[in-house]
C-alpha cells in the first residue's frame, strides 16, 4: 500500500500541464436493510487533478456502527476521465486500500465506472456502480454499490454535494450523505 501510494504521488509531475488539487470532506448515514447496524460515516480526501484526462486521490473513511463494530479504510485512487460531450463526462476510478477493524485488518481493491451530465454551470448529477472485493478471498468484503449524486457549485471553486449509494454484497444497506469540496 505504501509503494502504491508514493508511486501516485511521484507520478503526478510526470503528466503535469496543469496541477491544480481538491480536498473534501463528507458526512454520511447508513442504514442497514437486513436488520444489521446503523452507522455514521466520516470522510475526507485529498486528491491532485495530473492533467484533463486523470486526477490521483487518498481518501480515509471512518464508520461508527450502532454495534461498536467500527471501522477505517484508507484508499488510493487513479481516476481517469473522458468528455463525452459538452455537457457529459465519464470516469473510471480503480483503487485499493486497506479496511482496519476492531478484529482485522485487510486490503482491497474496487472499481467504479461513472457519468456525469452538466445540467447547468451550477448544478451537475453523477451515477457511478462501484465493485469492491479484497485480494485475500478469506475476507468477506465483496460487494457492489450504486452510487447517485447532485453537486451545487457555491463559488467557482467550492462545491456542496450530496448522495445517496444503494450498497448490495456483503451488506445489504442504503446511504445517504452530504459533502463539500473545495479546489485549489
Amino acid at each position: 500500500m505504501k509503494k502504491i501510494l508514493i508511486a501516485l504521488l511521484l507520478s503526478t509531475n510526470v503528466f503535469a500541464e496543469e496541477t491544480s488539487y481538491y480536498t473534501g470532506i463528507k458526512y454520511g448515514i447508513e442504514k442497514s436493510n437486513t436488520g444489521g447496524s446503523d452507522a455514521v460515516k466520516w470522510s475526507a480526501k485529498f486528491g491532485k487533478h495530473i492533467n484533463e484526462y486523470f486526477d490521483a486521490e487518498i481518501s480515509s473513511r471512518i464508520k461508527d456502527k450502532d454495534s461498536g463494530s467500527n471501522n477505517t479504510r484508507v484508499e488510493a485512487a487513479v481516476i481517469g476521465k473522458h468528455k463525452i460531450a459538452d455537457d457529459w463526462s465519464s470516469s473510471l476510478r480503480f483503487g485499493v486500500g486497506n479496511k482496519y477493524t476492531t478484529t482485522d485488518n485487510f486490503s482491497y481493491w474496487s472499481i467504479t465506472p461513472s457519468v456525469k451530465y452538466k445540467i447547468n454551470d451550477k448544478i451537475s448529477t453523477k451515477i457511478g456502480y462501484r465493485f469492491r472485493d479484497s485480494f485475500d478471498t478469506g475476507h468477506k468484503q465483496n460487494d457492489q454499490t450504486i452510487k447517485l449524486g447532485i453537486s451545487y457549485k457555491i463559488l467557482e471553486d467550492t462545491s456542496l454535494n450530496a448522495g445517496y449509494d444503494l450498497k448490495r454484497g456483503d451488506s445489504d444497506s442504503n446511504g445517504f450523505g452530504i459533502g463539500f469540496k473545495f479546489e485549489f
